[in-house]
C-alpha cells in the first residue's frame, strides 16, 4: 500500500474511522433558513463515496446569538434532528464518520440584516469584523454552557458520531481563554483556572448529556499568528490545564485567528504557505496532550498526509480544500491512481472566497463541486459526435475531458506547444500555487479519455466540415485602454511584463483597472528587482482577490515598498512620464521617469474565428474568456458546462 499510515484505521474516543483523512468543519453556503439542503447532503455524500474517513460538518450555532451568517445552520432547533437523521445514517453505511462543530463566534461575526448584539466576555472591538461586542452577564456565561450541551445532545439523536467544540480562531471559547480579552471579575475571568472554566463547564455539560460511543473533541489554534493574539507559548498552558480538568476525546490544531486581517490569513493559508505551517505548533501540542491530535492546514495531497502522520505528529489529518477539489482523492490513493487526482491550486477563490460573498461553494478546477446533485455522475451522449474543442487552456481542457469522459471523439487544438493558456504563466509563481500540477492532471484525463490532442497547431477555419460541433476556448490576449499611448512610450501588459521582466526597466507603473490579481502578481513578483507603483481603480489594490490572499500579498507589497495609488487611472502615457486621473474629483496628477507601464486591465476578445465558423453554417459554442473575458472560474464551469449539453 503506498499510503500504509494514512489509509490505516484509527480510533478517535469511541469512534473508529477508516481511515486518517478528515474533511474539516468548512462552510458551504448550501443552507437555506438556517437548515441543511439537498445540494448540502450531495456534497458531503459525495466525500463519503470517495472515501473519507471522517466528515466534521461546518460550524453549527449553539445559540441564536451566534449565527454568523444568514447561512449558518441552526443547532439550538429541534429541528435539525429530524434533517440530519436519515443523513447520518446514510454517512455511516458508506463507511464514513460523521461529527459537527459546535460555534459561537462571540465577538467574531459577520453582519446580516440585523445585527443583533453579539455577546463576549468583555467589550474588547474585533479590529477585522468591526464590532463592539457586549459582555455577558454571569447567568448568560452559564445559560450560553447549556445552549452548547442542548446542541450536542440534539447531534447525538440525531445519529451523528461526534461534536467538536470550536475554540479556534479566536471565537469564543478562545475569547474567555485570553487575557486580553477577558477582563471578567467574576468566575469566568481572572486566573488561568477561570477564564478556562466556560469551555471545561462545557465539555463537562456535553459529557452528562451525550451517549458512551459519542465523541467529543476541541479544535483550537495552537498560536493566533498576529501581535494581540495567543502565542504557542501561551496556549500550552491552556492547553494543559483543559487536557487535566475536562476530557475531550481529540485535539483539532489550526493556526489563526478571526480576529485580525494578519491573523484571519491563516483559517484558510493560501499557497504561499506550506504544511510546516501547522507541524511545528502541532509538535509542541502533541508533547502536553494524551489523546488523538489532528492537524489542518495546506495538507493538500495523499504524500504530505502520510508524512504527517508517519513521521509526523498528527494522528489524523484535515485534508479539507483537497477534498473539494477532488472528492474521490482518498479512493484514487488507495487504487495507485495518483494520476487521476485533481490537485487543489489553494486559490481560495471558489471554497472561501465564495463564503465570503454569501455564495454558494465551488472549486475553480473542479465545476462538480457544489453541484454535486446535479453532476455527480455524468450521462453518456446519447450518440457519439466527432468535436473540436479549439484551444488548450483552462475551458478547454475541462470541455474535451468532459465530453471525452461523456463518449464523444474529440481533438483538442492547442497554436501553442504546451497546454494550459494564460495560467501557464503563473504557474511558477509561489503564491499563486499548483496551477502546472492542475495542467498535468487534466492532460493526463486527456490521454485517459484517447483525446486527440494537436499541440503547436493553429487551427484552420478551412477545416469546418470534419466535426459536428465546435466548442472554442480560445481565451483572450491582454487589453490596453483606449488613452493616448506615445510611440516611444513602453507600455506592455501583464502577461507580456511577466514573460519578459528584463524588458522593463527599473521604474514601472502597474495601471490595474479593476483591483484584481495581476497587479498583485506583478508587484509581488518584481518589487525585489524594481521601483513600482501601482495606480487602481478600484478602492484598494487586490480588491477583488480573496481575502486571505489579498492579506498577505498587501504586506508582502509593503514589505517591498511598493507604492499603491488608489482610485486614480492612467490617462495618458508619455515616452517617460505619465498622467494619471482621480476618479472623483478629476483632478490630474503626473508621474516623471517611467521606465514601463504595465496594463493590468483584464482580457479582450477576438471573434473572428467565431463569426467565420457560424458564417460557415458550423455548429459552435463558444466558452471561457473568448465569450467574454472574466474569471477563471468562468472558464472551467462553461467548458464543462458546454461538453455536459452535446
Amino acid at each position: 500500500m503506498a499510503y500504509p499510515t494514512l489509509l490505516q484505521e484509527t480510533d478517535l474516543g469511541p469512534v473508529s474511522l477508516r481511515n486518517r483523512i478528515m474533511s474539516s468543519g468548512h462552510q458551504t453556503t448550501l443552507v437555506e433558513d438556517y437548515l441543511p439542503t439537498e445540494d448540502f447532503f450531495a456534497y458531503h455524500r459525495a466525500r463519503a463515496q470517495g472515501g473519507a474517513g471522517l466528515i466534521v460538518l461546518e460550524a453549527h450555532s449553539v445559540h441564536e446569538s451566534g449565527l454568523l451568517t444568514d447561512h449558518t445552520i441552526d443547532a439550538s432547533r429541534d429541528a435539525i434532528v429530524d434533517e440530519y437523521r436519515p443523513f447520518a445514517e446514510e454517512i455511516n453505511s458508506l463507511g464514513t464518520k460523521l461529527f459537527c462543530q459546535l460555534f459561537h463566534g462571540g465577538r467574531e461575526r459577520y453582519s446580516g440584516d440585523y445585527a443583533p448584539p453579539a455577546p463576549a466576555p468583555s467589550d474588547t472591538p474585533t479590529e477585522r469584523l468591526h464590532v463592539i461586542p457586549c459582555p455577558m452577564e454571569t447567568d448568560e456565561v452559564y445559560e450560553m454552557i447549556e445552549a452548547y450541551a442542548d446542541a450536542a445532545e440534539r447531534m447525538d439523536r440525531a445519529g451523528l458520531d461526534g461534536v467538536e467544540i470550536v475554540g479556534s480562531h479566536s471565537y469564543l471559547p478562545a475569547q474567555f481563554w485570553n487575557p486580553s480579552l477577558n477582563d471578567r471579575s467574576d468566575e469566568f475571568g481572572g486566573s488561568l483556572e477561570n477564564r478556562c472554566r466556560f469551555t471545561v463547564e462545557i465539555a463537562d455539560r456535553i459529557r452528562d448529556r451525550v451517549s458512551d460511543d459519542f465523541t467529543v473533541g476541541i479544535r483550537l489554534s495552537a498560536e493566533e499568528k498576529h501581535k494581540h493574539g495567543l502565542s504557542l507559548e501561551e496556549t500550552l498552558p491552556i492547553i494543559q490545564h483543559l487536557d487535566e480538568a475536562a476530557t475531550f476525546d481529540y485535539w483539532s490544531v489550526v493556526v489563526g485567528s478571526s480576529s485580525t486581517h494578519k491573523g484571519c490569513s491563516y483559517i484558510v493559508p493560501p499557497a504561499s504557505e506550506d504544511r510546516q505551517i501547522v507541524r511545528s505548533p502541532g509538535e509542541a501540542v502533541a508533547s502536553v496532550i494524551e489523546s488523538p491530535l489532528i492537524l489542518t492546514s495546506r495538507i493538500n495531497t495523499p504524500a504530505k498526509g502520510e508524512e504527517m502522520v508517519s513521521d509526523g505528529p498528527a494522528d489524523v489529518v484535515g485534508m479539507t480544500r483537497a477534498l473539494i477539489a477532488d472528492p474521490d482523492m482518498p479512493a484514487k490513493a488507495a487504487e495507485g491512481r495518483e494520476s487521476d487526482i485533481l490537485p487543489c491550486v489553494s486559490c481560495n477563490q471558489g471554497c472561501i472566497g465564495r463564503y465570503q460573498e454569501e455564495l454558494p461553494i465551488r472549486c475553480t478546477m473542479n465545476p462538480v463541486t457544489g453541484r454535486e446533485r446535479e453532476f455527480r455522475t455524468l450521462e453518456a451522449a446519447e450518440s457519439a459526435k466527432e468535436i473540436a474543442v479549439i484551444g488548450g487552456g483552462p475551458a478547454g481542457l475541462v470541455a474535451a475531458s468532459t465530453a471525452a469522459e461523456r463518449g464523444h471523439e474529440v481533438t483538442l487544438f492547442e497554436q501553442r506547444d504546451v497546454l494550459g493558456g494564460k495560467i501557464r504563466t503563473y504557474a511558477d509563481l509561489d503564491h499563486r500555487g499548483a496551477y502546472g500540477e492542475w495542467v498535468e492532471a487534466m492532460v493526463n484525463r486527456l490521454e485517459a479519455y484517447e483525446v486527440d490532442i494537436e499541440r503547436g497547431v493553429e487551427f484552420d477555419p478551412g477545416q469546418s466540415s470534419g466535426y459536428d460541433v465546435y466548442l472554442l476556448a480560445i481565451g483572450s490576449h491582454g487589453r490596453k485602454p483606449d488613452i493616448t499611448i506615445d510611440d516611444d512610450a513602453h507600455a506592455v501588459t501583464a502577461v507580456e511584463a511577466l514573460e519578459n521582466p528584463e524588458e522593463l526597466g527599473e521604474s514601472i507603473v502597474v495601471s490595474d483597472w479593476d483591483g484584481n490579481w495581476s497587479a498583485l502578481d506583478l508587484a509581488s513578483t518584481l518589487g525585489s528587482e524594481h521601483d513600482i507603483e501601482v495606480i487602481t481603480s478600484a478602492y484598494t489594490a487586490g480588491e477583488s482577490v480573496q481575502q486571505y490572499r489579498q492579506n498577505q500579498l498587501l504586506a508582502k507589497l509593503d514589505e517591498l515598498d511598493v507604492t499603491l495609488t488608489p482610485h486614480h487611472r492612467v490617462r495618458e502615457v508619455k515616452e517617460s512620464n505619465i498622467e494619471l486621473e482621480n476618479l472623483f474629483s478629476e483632478s490630474v496628477d503626473e508621474r516623471h521617469g517611467v521606465d514601463t507601464v504595465v496594463f493590468a486591465h483584464g482580457g479582450e476578445a477576438d471573434y473572428s474565428l467565431y463569426r467565420n465558423l457560424v458564417a460557415e453554417g458550423a455548429q459552435v459554442e463558444r466558452v471561457g474568456d473568448c465569450w467574454a473575458p472574466r474569471s477563471l472560474d468562468e472558464a472551467v464551469w462553461e467548458g464543462f458546462k458546454a461538453a455536459t449539453e452535446i
